[in-house]
């Protein structure tokens, strides 16, 4: 997900620029494959491995929404209507399967855990995109600056979350022009974002990047000053939605488009699993030598 200025326009085929990631990082295998050789874009295959998880942790997956010819589900966990959820997201750009697939492969590291916490997981807010490989939903609107708007999808994620406060929001993303995985942390308390980098760094390299998209960065980490006005102006963007009116403490996460999917997914897992750990306790840890 490029910053939020600019937009991959819907169904552009772009040239990445010449890699400056390690060799060992780039893809050798299709790009768009998950580990069993099925397209990583097929939602109705990622959707029943949700279903297929959500029976052996003991939870069912519920209906979100119908939107461009398909039907969105979530996942809430019990003791997400009496405490504070940890909401996470994938799949707002349908370009980005390295989240779709990474939210499923971490909910499956923790499949014994999973009933036990406060949840509120989104698989995929942009089946049609996810299916056409664009960014865009089938209107050609940018999900990611809508949530001010009350379109389908966005309408229904706001009805799931309600006037609940939210622990902590994650939002999980790709970047082709990404030289390393970042992240934009907003927070009004306590700051993680390093510590997610070094967990995934076994399988990405953190971003060098000065500037990322318009803003400073240091350290692959992006922290901006936001205002309602700039975003009244842009579009809301998902994670700034939840920001302004549900927690205080969101990150969104981007892995580079051009390194191998399976290092996409780990990655995304190994930041997955040090939230966890820091707001739950215990959890699985990812293992760099498999």
């Amino acid at each position: 997900m490029p910053g939020v200025v600019g937009q991959k326009p819907r169904g552009e085929k772009r040239e990445l620029p010449k890699s400056k990631l390690p060799h060992s990082a780039l893809a050798t295998k299709p790009r768009f494959s998950d580990a069993a050789g099925v397209s990583s874009h097929l939602y109705p295959h990622l959707m029943g491995r949700w279903k297929d998880l959500a029976r052996r942790a003991g939870l069912k997956l519920r209906p979100l929404a119908h939107a461009d010819g398909w039907r969105l589900s979530y996942l809430e966990t019990a003791s997400a209507s009496v405490e504070e959820p940890l909401y996470i997201s994938a799949g707002v750009h349908g370009d980005e399967p390295g989240g779709t697939e990474g939210l499923l492969a971490w909910a499956e590291s923790e499949v014994k855990n999973l009933a036990k916490w406060p949840l509120l997981l989104f698989p995929c807010l942009n089946p049609w995109g996810l299916r056409n490989n664009v960014r865009t939903d089938a209107s050609g609107v940018d999900l990611n600056r809508s949530f001010h708007l009350e379109l389908p999808v966005v309408a229904a994620v706001k009805k799931v979350v309600g006037d609940r406060p939210v622990r902590l929001s994650v939002h999980l993303h790709e970047d082709y022009d990404g030289e390393g995985m970042y992240i934009y942390e907003l927070s009004r308390r306590e700051q993680w974002a390093e510590h997610l980098l070094a967990a995934a760094r076994p399988w990405v390299p953190t971003d060098p990047r000065k500037k990322i998209d318009i803003s400073r960065a240091q350290n692959g980490v992006v922290r901006r000053r936001i205002t309602r006005k700039r975003f009244e102006k842009l579009g809301y963007p998902e994670p700034i939605w939840l920001y302004f009116g549900h927690t205080d403490h969101s990150f969104t996460i981007e892995t580079p488009s051009e390194v191998a999917l399976e290092r996409r997914v780990a990655a995304h897992v190994a930041a997955l699993q040090e939230i966890t750990r820091r707001v739950f306790g215990g959890g699985a840890r990812a293992d760099a030598s498999k």
